[in-house]
């Protein structure tokens, strides 16, 4: 009965093998044959030349670990040794089981994650939230840090916490309320800014790749194996060290634990980066995309990261004019105060494009370059104030980087100040995304306290001796129970007419608007990006839709 040959499928596919002749079938047949011939001899050469060389490089290393444990047992230093190591791995034992590693969040680069100074308080809340996270995440190791379902995973578990923070009560997914390119710049900002610190810090890093990284594993337990082989080879000139066989053992798992908790802190890292950016995301400062983001806040990222988190100053981050708005009641001083600050020689700029009554004026600090803006506000508890005038108020306010609320110290009618400053809470509560500015209280007509006819300058009212004093420090204290924390600061002052008084208000005033004035400036710089924003969502939307019908016409 006529058989068909088998036919190898390697060479032809089926159907032309069916269509050969019998002849043709059997010379490729043939032909197969040569070939896995061929194939099994190639493999047999590797194998053997690998097993040479491994041969080649072991034998030398064997030969002078056996020479020199012949010698040392020939010498009589085998015996030494060989109980020295036992107590050296006992020693090794008890110190990894009395000095704990430290918890994970706080190992090595896990640095706790810090505000920048131009976070708003939603932000800085939102850091609880990540170092919660870090700290309830499993430990990796050196088998679970390669894994890149663990790296996405985490991630997406934490943007769903901090979703539900910016977003409470919304029920939507932690995606949800952002766009594409937000999420693009997350993932692009947070691997950038690991890519240069695996760079800068991570020995042969532009060299090892991710084979190497999966091989890893099997070389430590290659390692591991070979070391059991040289210390059972070294008890046979040896058998009592037998015994020691566990505790060589138990000291081995210090050094797992060790590398264990060098890369757990390098997934603390990454988990903090990326919570670092998923705050900004929600946070709206993602709109425009990473580059843009770069270009404004860069160098304070790079100063948080570089410092662990910590920043002195925010100076130099942009030139940005800061806007100080000068609040209070009728008669309460403001006039006299901006007159007193800026002098007579410096004249006012126009009113403000919002309003028809602030004037505003250009002012600088002495012995500061940074430029400011006071806006001098109308009075807002006379009797004929209108709700125009009280708009025009709170719309100053808003646009303020930091307020000087002016008070009469002789007179204690706070209520409309109070309204004022809850006016102002409201609308940076339904705001969050910006950050409200520093509210310094400056207490005028100080002359009328008690006792009235006593007037001899300056007084310390923070130490206070004198009845003057007692009496300033008294008005502050009344101030701050009505105001608790909302007042960053204070300054009490003298409105007179003369050069002696505009010095002493400059010398109280001004050191404590330069203390504050670096939180001004982050929330000047804040407000200067959202408007940029704004201003750039309409040409980037014309470009889009221009370059879309282009594209469309050109199909």
């Amino acid at each position: 009965m006529y058989q068909p040959p088998i036919s190898c499928n390697k060479c032809l596919p089926i159907n032309f093998v069916e269509a050969m002749s019998y002849g043709e079938q059997n010379d490729q047949r043939l032909r197969c044959r040569e070939n896995g011939e061929r194939s099994v001899s190639m493999r047999s050469w590797i194998n053997l030349r690998v097993t040479v060389l491994l041969l080649l490089w072991t034998l030398p290393v064997l030969l002078y670990v056996v020479i020199g444990m012949v010698a040392l047992y020939q010498t009589g230093w085998l015996f030494l040794i060989g109980w020295s190591l036992p107590l050296m791995w006992l020693a090794a034992w008890l110190v990894g089981k009395l000095w704990k590693p430290r918890r994970q969040q706080f190992a090595v680069e896990g640095v706790p994650l810090q505000a920048p100074q131009f976070w708003t308080p939603q932000d800085v809340a939102a850091i609880e939230i990540v170092e919660a996270y870090r700290g309830e995440t499993e430990n990796v190791d050196r088998d679970t840090i390669t894994n890149p379902q663990r790296y996405f995973n985490d991630a997406q578990s934490l943007a769903a916490r901090l979703a539900e923070h910016y977003h409470v009560g919304q029920g939507r997914s932690a995606l949800h309320p952002v766009t594409i390119v937000e999420i693009f710049a997350v993932i692009h900002l947070a691997i950038e800014d690991l890519e240069q610190w695996v760079l800068q810090n991570v020995p042969a890093s532009d060299v090892a790749t991710i084979g190497h990284l999966n091989r890893i594993p099997r070389i430590i337990r290659a390692l591991d194996a070979a070391q059991s082989v040289v210390y059972f080879a070294s008890a046979i000139f040896n058998p009592s060290r037998l015994l020691t066989y566990p505790l060589w053992r138990q000291s081995g798992r210090v050094g797992v634990e060790i590398q264990n908790e060098l890369i757990g802190g390098f997934y603390q890292r990454y988990l903090r980066q990326v919570g670092y950016y998923l705050i900004e995301m929600y946070s709206g400062r993602l709109r425009a995309g990473s580059r843009v983001y770069r270009e404004q806040f860069g160098e304070m990222v790079t100063a948080v990261h570089a410092a662990g988190g910590r920043i002195d100053t925010f100076s130099e981050l942009q030139d940005a004019k800061i806007t100080i708005a000068v609040m209070g009641q009728v008669k309460a001083g403001k006039s006299s105060l901006i007159n007193q600050l800026i002098g007579d020689e410096i004249a006012a700029t126009g009113v403000l494009p919002e309003t028809r009554a602030v004037q505003r004026y250009e002012y600088h600090v002495p012995n500061c370059d940074t430029a400011m803006t006071l806006l001098d506000t109308p009075g807002y508890d006379e009797a004929d104030v209108t709700k125009q005038q009280r708009r025009e108020v709170t719309t100053a306010a808003e646009l303020a980087d930091i307020v000087l609320l002016v008070m009469a110290a002789n007179v204690s009618a706070r209520a409309a100040d109070v309204q004022m400053m809850r006016e102002l809470k409201m609308h940076y509560q339904a705001h969050p995304h910006l950050k409200p500015p520093k509210i310094l209280a400056v207490l005028t007509h100080i002359d009328l306290l008690r006792p009235v006819r006593e007037w001899s300058p300056p007084y310390d009212w923070r130490n206070p001796h004198e009845l003057k004093e007692e009496s300033i420090a008294a008005a502050v204290e009344y101030v701050g129970e009505l105001f608790g924390d909302q007042i960053a600061g204070y300054a009490c002052v003298h409105t007179g007419g003369d050069a002696a008084e505009r010095q002493a208000v400059v010398d109280e005033v001004v050191p404590v608007l330069l203390d504050h004035l670096p939180q001004g400036k982050s929330a000047a710089v804040l407000k200067a990006f959202y408007r940029i924003l704004s201003k750039q969502r309409l040409q980037h939307l014309t470009g889009q839709v221009l370059r879309l019908a282009k594209s469309a016409a050109r199909l």
